[in-house]
């Protein structure tokens, strides 16, 4: 991923921040401005990068990384370093957006390729490095962990040279069917129903005039599900990849993994708290139904139209 970073990595001469600091009122404008993302992606990406760790200058330095609760997630720390600028050390707020903002735009086999790329720093990956990233992503998969191993060797390294290169790795991923792979590898600063609202939400851009505003009744009046609701959809997915779902409604991999750690074994505990919590965040019912069509899981959607 290294070699996109010239995409996204912005000088420090160039940057915004020499205007700009987040307790000025211009902060979010000027970051929207200069990435030219809407007011609303930039508002949300603040949040995360707050929640992420940055100090009250809006950077994340190489020594903070190191002691952040992402330290811990091998995947996620090579992901930041990505956006880290090679001179200065630091993970600015602008940079950071920009970054997202290259990776939602991306075209598949990049993605691919910056995927395969955070694995090792783009050199062949060997059996035993594979099985402690498996060990990693899976912890809870314990003695079948060598059995993923070996299923992923025997599709990707069909030479048989003991090692999976970036070239193999791309050509078998593409092998997912088209449809399962688009669903897998998008990424969405805003899900696509608050751009849908937040596109209506502009006269210019309405169908109606003035009464397509952000005073509309359809935009503010959302649906927020009941308490109920949520715990029926959490006995639902409690067995099935909820991480999916709570990743597709903004949650990183450490909030996920504190949900697991906080309610034990009790899987429908865990969905319960991950969903209560968003609704406190969000709560916007199309968004989760949104969240749970995208990941496969219909029947549990359906809870919300009853």
């Amino acid at each position: 991923m290294g070699q996109f970073a010239s995409s996204f990595i912005m000088s420090e001469s160039k940057a915004v921040s020499r205007y700009t600091q987040p307790d000025q009122a211009n902060w979010i404008t000027s970051h929207a401005i200069a990435s030219e993302l809407s007011i609303a992606e930039v508002e949300r990406l603040w949040l995360r990068f707050q929640q992420l760790g940055c100090n009250d200058d809006g950077v994340i330095t190489g020594e903070m990384l190191k002691t952040l609760p992402i330290r811990t997630d091998v995947i996620m720390r090579n992901i930041m370093q990505q956006f880290m600028s090679s001179t200065s050390r630091m993970i600015t707020f602008e940079n950071f957006i920009r970054a997202l903002k290259f990776i939602e735009e991306a075209d598949l086999e990049t993605k691919i390729k910056g995927i395969f790329r955070l694995l090792n720093n783009g050199n062949p990956v060997h059996k035993d490095l594979l099985t402690r990233i498996l060990e990693r992503v899976y912890e809870e998969q314990g003695n079948d962990i060598k059995k993923l191993a070996d299923t992923f060797f025997k599709e990707m390294d069909t030479d048989n040279k003991g090692q999976i290169t970036e070239a193999k790795f791309v050509q078998a991923v593409k092998h997912i069917p088209a449809h399962i792979l688009q669903d897998l590898l998008s990424f969405s600063i805003l899900p696509n129903v608050m751009k849908q609202k937040l596109h209506n939400g502009v006269p210019e851009f309405g169908h109606g005039g003035p009464e397509n505003s952000w005073d509309d009744q359809e935009y503010t009046a959302k649906e927020v599900p009941s308490d109920g609701t949520l715990k029926t959809i959490s006995e639902k997915i409690k067995m099935r990849d909820w991480d999916r779902v709570a990743n597709k409604l903004g949650f990183m991999a450490d909030d996920i993994k504190n949900f697991k750690a906080k309610r034990g074994a009790n899987k429908g505990q865990q969905v319960y708290q991950m969903l209560l919590t968003w609704k406190e965040r969000d709560g916007d019912q199309q968004v989760l139904d949104q969240a749970l069509r995208a990941s496969g899981m219909t029947d549990a959607a359906l809870v919300l139209t009853k």
